[in-house]
């Protein structure tokens, strides 16, 4: 069995050197004080440069960030992350890490202590691989929006909306805070379409969806649950907050929309107000809010009304 360590002649050093010099992988060798014995063209392309040294571990660092080039410093204290650096640098005899780079490449970085204390790494590009990752997560999180996005109106769907309730009942928020429920529709939305269209109707939604998120700067979480129905839900606010700030979206709300041929059309909405109780939960808070939009209607339409 032959040693191929010790059976390596000139020829065969001079072709590995060649082929190290050469690999797309960033290959570098550190001795026992941490100076750079080796690196190949691109190791030195990464961090060197034309650095004439000294070729030191931590001071090809801050030449890194004196230049420009290396990796990137979160914070830009080139010392703090020396420092964190050698710390950890030599733990462990093998680990493996992704840095990216101030020109925006990632490399997957492998090291190993070898028995005489000298430090080999060696770095593979995935780039590619990273902004593969990117794309993927940002489909996963487009396709997550989507999934919890009213596609007309742009708010909340049914499902995220009452999740956003939910999730206030579960957090028990409502225990030591106020929480009420709004269920608000549009008046005579039948009418509408029978009269000028699902086009016209579909306007009119989304002519409400805008003008309710701009009178609510931000105050609630408003969803459409269906049709021409929407869901107010309001952490800390109380049946007399919620009746105000209401009525107040009531009294700003523009009085008409402008459909796509090219008139006005007028439209009111009704609202049902209810505030959570210790027993309550979604359904039985929802059930009294409805009940009281119900009871707007039956009263004439285009106002508000709170559950007792």
């Amino acid at each position: 069995m032959p040693d191929f360590v010790s059976d390596l002649d000139d020829e065969v050093m001079l072709r590995l050197v060649e082929a190290l010099t050469r690999s797309g992988q960033a290959v570098s060798i550190y001795d026992g004080e941490d100076r750079l014995r080796y690196a190949n063209e691109t190791y030195r392309g990464m961090f060197i440069g034309d650095f004439r040294g000294p070729f030191t571990f931590p001071d090809i660092l801050r030449h890194g960030a004196m230049v420009g080039m290396g990796v990137r410093i979160d914070g830009g204290d080139v010392e703090k992350l020396i420092e964190r650096t050698l710390t950890r640098r030599r733990t462990v005899e093998r680990k493996a890490f992704e840095t990216d780079l101030v020109d925006g490449r990632w490399f997957w970085i492998e090291q190993t202590i070898l028995p005489s204390g000298w430090v080999l790494t060696i770095g593979a590009d995935i780039t590619a691989l990273k902004h593969s990752e990117k794309t993927l997560r940002q489909a996963h999180e487009a396709a997550l929006l989507a999934s919890r996005t009213d596609a007309l109106t742009g708010l909340p769907n049914r499902r995220r909306i009452l999740e956003l309730l939910d999730d206030e009942f579960a957090a028990g928020r409502h225990k030591v805070s106020p929480l009420c429920a709004a269920i608000i529709d549009i008046d005579r939305f039948k009418a509408i379409n029978d009269t000028y269209g699902h086009e016209v109707g579909d306007s009119v939604l989304r002519h409400f969806a805008h003008a309710c998120r701009g009178l609510l700067r931000g105050r609630g979480m408003l969803g459409r649950l269906g049709g021409e129905e929407f869901l107010l839900v309001l952490p800390g606010f109380g049946s007399g907050e919620s009746l105000e700030l209401i009525d107040g979206i009531r009294d700003g709300f523009p009085p008409a929309t402008v459909s796509e041929n090219g008139f006005e059309l007028p439209y009111a909405f009704s609202a049902g107000i209810a505030e959570a109780s210790d027993g309550d939960d979604r359904t039985s808070l929802l059930r009294r809010a409805d009940s009281a939009l119900y009871s707007a209607k039956g009263r004439g339409r285009n106002q508000t009304r709170v559950a007792p």
